[in-house]
């Protein structure tokens, strides 16, 4: 039985806690079932991402009549949008071939479970048994769909992040499209194939989209989807789903007003939350807590409740996010190779949906921050206050403009800021630093790079532009003779 001296269940942001592990010269072992680099990369934000910025370019020429530039119909080359997404994702493939070379690094394609608290067994993709055994063992696993129970839904078909970049992408985009779930991907999917020209119907459990979000943010965004030409549907709870005349149609039960309703599309695309891919590691062999929903329980050291076993990423239930899991992984990485003196704290998490227009948000809403008894200031500005938001074509509020939302303590310390307009995520992602200076965040002297370098960047954005660029140090030329 082979023994490491760290196993990282999951190659997404556990790749980080590998690296640094190897770093030091420890031996490692790495587990994955699936494809390199994780649900972002390969069926989340990565591919996604490539898709928006052609749905974004379609909405910004239909906006150009409101500064004076009219354009032709986009012709649209389905073909090569596909393409570009499919070269992102194919990109885990080099990832996994610069891994396998990594000396002390050992890697098994397949599934782990706990046999103990030290123990796992790997059921590899070729049908063989491996069993190790690791000091260190880091959950990173991440979530998937969760697949609402629905009378009809497997008979009828659907569509999830999982499948569509998993081989299911259609061919030319849908005539007409049904998404349950109004969060994060269910409104980027709505943008996404609104743009390309396909009758989009949205649909929300919750009184509002993205329902954790300032409600002054979701209204906003509802009224842009509408504008926009997409049926937008909340309070409506899926209960049957059945395929006649060539649509799907899906039976509501109207949440808000009592009675039925029924919704028909050519597809129907679920994404109504997540689970945890924590339901075959046998968490209950090594004695590990989750919560009802099976999200693994951490603090704020990411340590489960055994001491040598952490768990980072979708896979503990904190915020679902990207650059939040890579956030973690660093934290952990200084916890177990590097000072030991960081923590992972969430108070200044920044968020973005790249929806038309793009809504960002970082700290509390304004009812988190007057929940918490301090007296809260509020502050507005909209886009079309500004100079450059008129010359965008912003001169009103509504579907007509976005805004700005500061929320502040008396002092005058950031609690919140949240964004629905032009560029949103680059826009708040300022807010994040400075809010990651203060109080208990600050390891530095005033002045250092620490607000920035221990922040969390929002993933995909342009800020990564910067950000990232202080990794890129190098050392300066050595001086020059003079002549």
């Amino acid at each position: 039985m082979q023994h490491f001296d760290v196993a990282v269940l999951g190659a997404g942001s556990g790749l980080i806690i590998s690296e640094a592990a190897l770093k030091k010269g420890l031996d490692c072992a790495v587990i994955e079932k699936g494809a390199w680099g994780g649900t972002c990369l390969n069926r989340g934000c990565i591919p996604s991402k490539m898709l928006v910025y052609p749905a974004d370019l379609i909405r910004q020429a239909q906006r150009g009549k409101a500064v004076g530039v009219a354009f032709l119909e986009p012709k649209i080359d389905w073909a090569k949008i596909t393409r570009n997404m499919q070269d992102q994702i194919d990109a885990n493939i080099t990832l996994e071939k610069e891994m396998d070379s990594q000396k002390g690094l050992t890697t098994f394609k397949g599934e782990a479970s706990f046999v103990d608290s030290h123990t796992l067994k790997i059921r590899l993709n070729d049908g063989g048994i491996a069993q190790i055994t690791a000091d260190t063992i880091v959950i990173a696993t991440g979530a998937r769909t969760r697949i609402p129970e629905i009378m009809g839904l497997q008979e009828t078909g659907f569509q999830t992040s999982e499948s569509v970049f998993g081989g299911q992408f259609p061919n030319a985009p849908y005539e007409s499209l049904l998404i349950i779930g109004g969060g994060a991907t269910g409104c980027e999917f709505a943008h996404i194939f609104s743009a390309m020209g396909t009758k989009v119907t949205l649909t929300a459990l919750r009184a509002h989209l993205l329902r954790q979000w300032e409600p002054e943010i979701s209204q906003a965004l509802r009224e842009h989807m509408e504008a926009q030409g997409l049926s937008v549907h909340t309070s409506l709870n899926a209960v049957s789903m059945a395929k006649e005349g060539g649509l799907k149609h899906v039976t509501f039960q109207d949440m808000a007003r009592g009675g039925q309703v029924t919704l028909s599309a050519q597809e129907v695309f679920l994404a109504p939350g997540i689970v945890p891919n924590t339901d075959k590691l046998n968490l209950q062999a090594a004695g590990i807590l989750t919560d009802h929903r099976g999200f693994v329980l951490t603090n704020n050291r990411l340590n489960t409740n055994l001491p040598h076993v952490y768990a980072i990423g979708d896979a503990n239930g904190v915020d679902a996010l990207r650059h939040k899991a890579n956030y973690e992984a660093e934290v952990l990485s200084d916890i177990l190779f590097g000072t030991g003196k960081r923590c992972a704290d969430y108070s200044a998490t920044p968020r973005a949906v790249y929806t038309s227009p793009q809504c960002a948000s970082v700290g509390m809403t304004e009812q988190a921050a007057r929940a918490t008894g301090v007296k809260v200031r509020v502050a507005y500005n909209r886009y079309s206050d500004i100079v450059a938001g008129r010359a965008m074509g912003y001169w009103g509020s509504g579907v007509d403009g976005g805004f700005a939302k500061i929320i502040t303590d008396e002092s005058g310390r950031l609690m919140g800021a949240h964004v629905i307009g032009y560029q949103a995520a680059a826009l708040v992602q300022p807010f994040a630093y400075l809010m990651n200076a203060g109080g208990p965040r600050q390891m530095n002297d005033p002045g250092g790079l620490s607000p920035i370098t221990h922040a969390m960047v929002i993933h995909p954005s342009l800020n990564e532009l910067t950000a990232w660029a202080l990794g890129n140090f190098t050392d300066p030329p050595p001086p020059q003779p003079l002549l």
